[in-house]
């Protein structure tokens, strides 16, 4: 009985390595730089706030993350969520070549992965963000080269109010590029809402919901 539970252990650890090894393909690396704008959809990312492009309400919340891209020059981010709490309850098809084919159609610009769930793995950083601590994850995003906060002296963001910006409810932006200027375009923005995509839990999908 040992020997059985110790063969599909193995076998499980082979199949999540090779998975993971088949869509590192698509993980970032290269030098990034990001700004406010960036810090803050990343911590939307996580917060599960989005402004859905696959629903006609616009726009959902709360929903787990499951991989966050972002433009190469670090200008436009992009999510991709589960329709629950309950970490692995949607199906992943293909979602990391989906995410970064749909950034790149609503950047313009050429885009790899930054993060899968709460692990940020663009340069093989392979960090794990636990909580949305601000101080923390600031530390963190300098630590790892993609966050300068010395280089502009007219920060918009602090401790005390990034939270206003994480739970934004509503912006009056667009998310058609060729229409509209960085300010207000959705994922390049404060103001703005971060543009993303989610998916429906396996029991919705099994169960025939549309």
């Amino acid at each position: 009985m040992r020997k059985i539970i110790l063969i599909s252990i193995f076998l499980f650890c082979i199949f999540v390595n090779t998975s993971f090894s088949n869509i590192s393909k698509y993980f970032g690396s290269s030098k990034l730089s990001l700004d406010e704008t960036g810090v803050i959809n990343f911590f939307r990312y996580l917060n599960g706030t989005f402004h859905s492009e696959n629903n006609f309400l616009d726009r959902a919340r709360n929903l787990t993350p499951m991989y966050y891209a972002i433009s190469k020059d670090g200008k436009v981010g992009y999510g991709w969520f589960c329709e629950s709490h309950i970490q692995n309850d949607c199906y992943d098809n293909f979602l990391a070549f989906k995410i970064v084919e749909f950034c790149q159609e609503y950047a313009k610009e050429k885009c790899a992965i930054f993060a899968i769930k709460n692990e940020i793995v663009w340069n093989k950083s392979n960090i794990v963000i636990d909580k949305l601590d601000f101080d923390e994850n600031i530390e963190i995003l300098k630590k790892l080269n993609f966050y300068d906060n010395t280089a502009n002296k007219f920060l918009k963001i602090n401790k005390n109010n990034y939270l206003d910006y994480v739970n934004l409810q509503k912006d009056k932006c667009s998310s058609q590029k060729d229409l509209v200027e960085y300010l207000n375009l959705r994922g390049a923005s404060l103001n703005c809402l971060l543009p993303g995509r989610y998916e429906l839990r396996q029991s919705d999908l099994n169960s025939g919901r549309d």
